[in-house]
């Protein structure tokens, strides 16, 4: 019985201590690159004006952090609030660093677009900055989970 005991207890101790020493591995760059697909997607989404695709690539309980506005819930919501925007003439966004471990990953982004709110009679360009927060779903695609922006230009006076 002793023996047992001693057994069962080591076997338990050597389980736990390689549970504390392990990490997740690094994203691949074909995640890298699956995530760059996110991001152009996305892109290509708003300039067609196609806000449920522009949604698609968040999760269904992804929160969007819009500068100047309340935080967002939600995929619905998301797209309520692309789809707010108005008409997106010019639009681009350059990923400038993508990592990640396991099945999380982030982006940082810039961005560039020219869009005419509704109601609006010209349009606003701007331009600035994007972190987006990913994960890889239970079918191994990447959608973004959280994200905000705003912009590098001051508000207007």
């Amino acid at each position: 019985m002793k023996i047992h005991r001693t057994t069962l207890y080591a076997a338990v101790c050597a389980l736990v201590l390689t549970g504390c020493g392990a990490s997740a591995a690094s994203i691949t760059e074909a995640d890298r690159s699956a995530i760059q697909g996110v991001v152009e997607n996305f892109r290509k989404a708003i300039l067609s004006g196609d806000f449920e695709a522009a949604a698609s690539n968040w999760s269904e309980d992804a929160t969007a952090m819009p500068p100047h506005a309340s935080a967002v819930h939600g995929r619905a919501d998301i797209q309520k609030l692309f789809a707010g925007f108005g008409k997106t003439t010019a639009f681009t966004q350059n990923v400038v660093e993508t990592d990640g471990r396991g099945d999380l990953a982030y982006s940082r982004l810039t961005f560039e677009a020219t869009f005419t709110p509704p109601g609006a009679t010209a349009p606003v360009t701007d331009k600035g900055k994007v972190l987006l927060v990913l994960g890889r779903q239970a079918d191994g695609n990447w959608l973004v989970t959280k994200a905000a922006w705003n912009s590098d230009l001051p508000l207007p006076k």
